[in-house]
């Protein structure tokens, strides 16, 4: 018998349901063999959350397909990528003239099927955070085959023997989208604005104040896929041996939008970032540092320095939605102290209303202007144990204090 449940609008900002962990319960079950999905948009971070399931999931011997959009230039370079490495096949579909809109995820096996089918796309917004809805279709079989057969007719109907916009995907034809100007990268997206909310840089807006609804943050990578490099607007040479070194791998750097982390201000004015975050991506951070500090003692030791000092916004949030402190394109002087393998930077008008271990979001800013777009959220704030939540690996404790986190996403 056919069950049917919503999710609905509300239910992915706070978290309450995600489209994401359904998709996880459903590549975790024993009993699916078959994925099909069938998107406008795809972006990288929902396949990156979902890699190691999809990796086993082929692994079990089971089969797996995609259909994705490129219009607008809405699906990334990377996620195509992504794509062509984990499913068994993948197509794309474009008509020049119109949209191609739809989103369905289909998973089924001899006995069941389950369908969610809305307006998500493969995109961490889509998955996560935006306010999206979709019918959750379960099918029991062979009793609900008529209904199976009329969903997967949309997956069959748009294959390229009935639908003449569908070609196959496969690496060569990736690069001629790229060559084409068809497709562009995330960092490209961040750029540009181009995109869903996670591909777009953040850039602030006098019009966007906070309403006071809790948005629970997306999930935090994995260790391992953050790891592989971050997006960054910044180039630099190469890094003196003092400074900390990106992991190698042998796959592209993941495209990271943003890092959280607890951090404890200084008396001094400094906060502490992390030299285990930096080691895992260098480039987010604009490492390695080009510049030397100048110390007011000549036989005092120099450190590396970021030069110039980055230009960012601060806003730091207690238990209203009115900001406790507003800092616009402030001067924030950043060094790497390799004495103590310490990355600092100096905000000294966060001592006085910033407690220990709260949560500091930094983003790449929109703005040509603005390095980084960072927001606090003291521990009074509504939003902050959501924050914490997204905070997934942990720094080494120092002078018996509890160890901060971290987490990219």
């Amino acid at each position: 018998m056919t069950k049917i449940s919503l999710i609905k609008p509300l239910d992915q900002p706070p978290g309450t349901r995600r489209l994401l962990d359904d998709l996880k319960t459903c590549l975790g079950s024993t009993g699916f063999s078959d994925f099909r999905l069938i998107v406008a948009y795809a972006k990288s971070g929902p396949l990156l959350r979902l890699e190691s399931l999809l990796r086993a999931w082929s692994a079990a011997g089971k089969s797996s397909a995609a259909i994705l959009g490129i219009d607008q230039r809405g699906t990334s370079k990377e996620a195509l990528e992504l794509a062509l490495s984990l499913f068994d096949e993948v197509y794309i579909t474009q008509e020049p003239g119109i949209t191609f809109h739809p989103k369905i995820y289909l998973f089924k096996c001899a006995r069941a099927a389950r369908a969610f089918i809305g307006s998500n796309n493969l995109t961490v917004g889509g998955t996560e955070k935006n306010f999206e809805s979709a019918v959750d279709v379960v099918l029991t079989l062979p009793d609900d085959a008529s209904v199976l057969s009329a969903i997967e007719a949309a997956w069959t109907e748009l294959l390229p023997a009935s639908c003449p916009a569908t070609v196959k995907l496969d690496p060569a034809k990736l690069a001629d989208l790229v060559s084409e100007g068809r497709v562009i990268d995330e960092k490209s997206m961040r750029a540009s604005g181009n995109g869903s909310s996670d591909t777009a840089a953040v850039g602030k807006s006098s019009s966007a104040a906070p309403s006071g609804l809790i948005v629970k943050p997306e999930s935090a990578l994995p260790k391992p896929v953050a790891a592989k490099g971050a997006i960054t607007k910044k180039t630099t040479a190469s890094a003196p041996s003092t400074t900390p070194t990106p992991t190698p791998t042998a796959t592209s750097p993941t495209p990271v939008r943003g890092l959280a982390i607890q951090i404890v201000p200084h008396h001094n004015g400094e906060v502490l970032l992390s030299v285990s975050a930096a080691r895992q991506n260098p480039a987010f951070f604009g490492l390695p540092f080009t510049g030397s500090t100048k110390p007011k003692k000549a036989t005092n030791k120099s450190y590396p320095q970021l030069d110039p000092d980055p230009i960012n916004n601060y806003t730091v949030y207690g238990a209203s939605t009115t900001p406790v402190l507003t800092l616009n394109a402030y001067p924030t002087n950043t060094v790497f102290y390799d004495k103590k393998k310490d990355i600092r930077i100096t905000v000294s008008p966060l001592v006085s209303v910033v407690p220990d271990y709260s949560v500091m979001i930094m983003e790449p800013s929109s703005d040509p202007t603005i390095d980084y777009e960072i927001t606090v959220h003291r521990p009074d704030s509504p939003s902050y144990n959501a924050w914490v939540s997204a905070c997934n690996q942990s720094m080494p404790a120092g002078g018996g204090k509890a160890p901060r986190k971290f987490g990219w996403f």
